[in-house]
Formats: C-alpha cells, sequence, structure tokens
C-alpha cells in the first residue's frame, strides 16, 4: 500500500526529524511560536516530497552542512524573527527553490520561487486555523543524563495543530498553491496532483501554444457619414416586421428630406392658390429662372414666356403686354399686364406705337398725356 507522503503521520514525523538536536547546557524552545510552526511544517511537507535543503539564504548556501545534517535542520534555522526562508533542489527540476514563510498580523504567507524563472506562487493561511497557541512553545524533552527524549515528539507536535485533518487541508493548500505551480508533473510514489489543478495548467499549455493576439488599433479617421435611414441593398429589411398595431404613430416632418430615399428627386413646393407672385424676385435681377447662357428673347433670360414675369419688379411685358381690353380692344384707362406709367400723369406719350391688342390712338392708347398715371 503506498502512503501519501502528504499525509499528517509523514508530515509529523518529518518535523520531529527536522528539529535540531540540543547542545548541552541549551535551554532555548525548540518551537516557540505559531509562524515558527508554521514554517516548520512547510519544511516538513517539501521534505516529504523528495526536495533536498541547502540553505536559508540563497546567497549564502551552506549545502555541505545541510547535508551532514539532514533530516535535521542547522541551529540557526530559525535566527531570523518572523521570516523564515528555506533553499531546495530537487533532483527532477535542474532550478532551485525558495520557500519564504512571513508573518503578517494574524495571517501568514507562504511564497514559493523558482530561481530564474521569475513565477512566484502563493498561498495565504489564517494562523489560528490551523495552530493551536495553547500548546506552545514546544521544548524536547532532555532526561536526567542530558540526553534528549523524543519519544513523545509525535504526540506534543499534533497538539500544536487543530486537530489531523486540518494538518491535511494545510498540506493540501501548500501542494496545490505552491508545489504544484513550482514543479509540476512531479513523480514521487504515493504522490498524486489535483485534478483541478492539472486541468488549469493544461490551459496554460494550451494558451501558450497559440499565437499571441495581435493589438487592435482603432482607425484615426472618423467613419464617413451616412444618410438616416441607410438603405443598404445587402441588408434587406426583415420579412415579419412588427405590426403597427390599432394606434401608429403619426407621422412627422422632415423639412431637410433627411429620410428621403436615395435617388429620388427633391420634394416640389405646393403651388399656391395665388400663384407665383414674387418667384422671380429670388433670382439675380434680369436673370430669372433660366440659364443666362441661353440665348433668349426676354429681359430676364432664356424664352420668353407668354403673361410677363412672376416677380414683384415690373419687366417690359408687365407694363405693356396683355392681349387687350375687352372683346380685344386696347382699354387706355386699363391696359392688360400694365401696373403703372414710369413717366407719370402728364409725361411724354409711351413708346412701342400701336400694341397688340390695342386701341387705334396715335400714341397706343391713352387719353393724350393722361394714360400714365399709376393703375
Amino acid at each position: 500500500m503506498l502512503i501519501n507522503p502528504l499525509s499528517s503521520s509523514v508530515i509529523l514525523q518529518q518535523m520531529a526529524d527536522a528539529l535540531p538536536t540540543h547542545s548541552p547546557g541549551d535551554t532555548t524552545s525548540d518551537l516557540s511560536s505559531s509562524h515558527e510552526a508554521l514554517a516548520l511544517f512547510s519544511h516538513a511537507c517539501m521534505a516529504s516530497l523528495g526536495f533536498r535543503l541547502l540553505g536559508f539564504d540563497e546567497d549564502k548556501l551552506q549545502e555541505a552542512l545541510c547535508h551532514e545534517l539532514a533530516p535535521r535542520l542547522p541551529a540557526n534555522w530559525n535566527a531570523s524573527f518572523n521570516t523564515y526562508a528555506f533553499v531546495y533542489a530537487h533532483q527532477q527540476s535542474a532550478l532551485r527553490f525558495v520557500i519564504r514563510t512571513d508573518r503578517m498580523g494574524g495571517k501568514a504567507e507562504i511564497r514559493g520561487l523558482g530561481i530564474n524563472d521569475e513565477r512566484i506562487a502563493r498561498v495565504e493561511v489564517i494562523i489560528k486555523d490551523f495552530i493551536s497557541n495553547a500548546a506552545l512553545p514546544v521544548r524536547i524533552t532532555i532526561t536526567s543524563d542530558g540526553v534528549e527524549d523524543r519519544s513523545n515528539l509525535l504526540q506534543t507536535l499534533q497538539n500544536v495543530f487543530i486537530s489531523r485533518n486540518r494538518i491535511e487541508d494545510l498540506a493540501s493548500l501548500i501542494k496545490i498553491n505552491i508545489v504544484q505551480k513550482l514543479l509540476p508533473s512531479l513523480q514521487k510514489e504515493g504522490y498524486e496532483e489535483s485534478a483541478d489543478d492539472r486541468a488549469v495548467r493544461d490551459d496554460a499549455d494550451d494558451a501558450g501554444r497559440r499565437p499571441p493576439r495581435q493589438p487592435v488599433i482603432p482607425d484615426p479617421l472618423p467613419q464617413p457619414a451616412q444618410p438616416y435611414p441607410y438603405n443598404d441593398p445587402l441588408n434587406p429589411p426583415p420579412r415579419n416586421p412588427v405590426p403597427a398595431g390599432d394606434f401608429p404613430p403619426p407621422g412627422f416632418e422632415d423639412p431637410y428630406d433627411i429620410n428621403r430615399p436615395a435617388g429620388m428627386p427633391l420634394r416640389q413646393p405646393a403651388r399656391s392658390p395665388f400663384g407665383n407672385i414674387g418667384a422671380d424676385d429670388l433670382y439675380p435681377p434680369g436673370l430669372g429662372p433660366h440659364d443666362p447662357l441661353r440665348p433668349g428673347l426676354g429681359i430676364g433670360g432664356g424664352l420668353p414666356r407668354p403673361g410677363g414675369g412672376q416677380g414683384m419688379h415690373p419687366t417690359f411685358d408687365d407694363l405693356f403686354g396683355g392681349p387687350g381690353g375687352e372683346n380685344g380692344e386696347f382699354d387706355p384707362q386699363v391696359p392688360p399686364g400694365a401696373r403703372y406709367d414710369p413717366l407719370g400723369p402728364g409725361g411724354l406719350p409711351r413708346l412701342g406705337g400701336r400694341r397688340p391688342g390695342g386701341g387705334s390712338g396715335p400714341f397706343g392708347g391713352g387719353f393724350g398725356g393722361f394714360g400714365g398715371d399709376i393703375i
């Protein structure tokens, strides 16, 4: 039957074997605080998985001394306060590993680092959830002959923890968050990786094989303006539009033809019942709505239009044109189409002689000089 290297019994034995031997006359404690017991626990987990201790400072290794004393720890393993570091090597990796335990208030952080790998694994634990301060400090019994008595050390160390289940829970946290991230696929009899962690590592390996995603660079130029609504021939309207219901919304005015479909001419203004009086005043004087470059006979440009212009400013046809009076006779008092006589009352006879449809007067109509007032 294979024994789990991270079982409570194996870890407690590793902790008992790691406590250094007292020199004669040494009366100090072996474990004086809860975070010191936690640091010894993390070392026991690493030693159970085949990690070989090289020292306590990556810049000042004590590999020969640690190898000579193994499985005991050197006496200076807990010389620092609230911070405990261990440097390891493993036969299944060319890297060196640093495991550091730091106290932060009521919590402790266990960090692991593969030197030259720069990947830090860490886990935080609440100390009181695992360690019982009532069982501290721990002191190895010394007989009257000055010999250490370690016969009851396993039970003493077990009393330091809340329970055996808590020991295995803490070992599982270190395995999942530290060991499996620093040395994945570690081979050890009775050791099995967590299924969840294997799935996470496989996903990370797959992500590492995929080519990196190209960054999306935003377009510095603004998008061209589109008419609204935009009639896209590649995007036909939905086949089943939502029915309008019994009370469809009212239509809205569109004075600027925003919703006019492409290709449809602009809407023509409604014809007024009063005609287009003053329509030609929208154009430059003398040009009218016709092309000025087209030859024409009228003053307003273009071909002459019957009936005169449509502006408020009178033209030649407005003054003297028109079909004549009643029954085709020229009425000198009301010449058809005339608005005013530019010469006024008593002026010279109007030019032009006999107008179409006019009378037989020698001056083209009117009673002497009285045909020039405003009509």
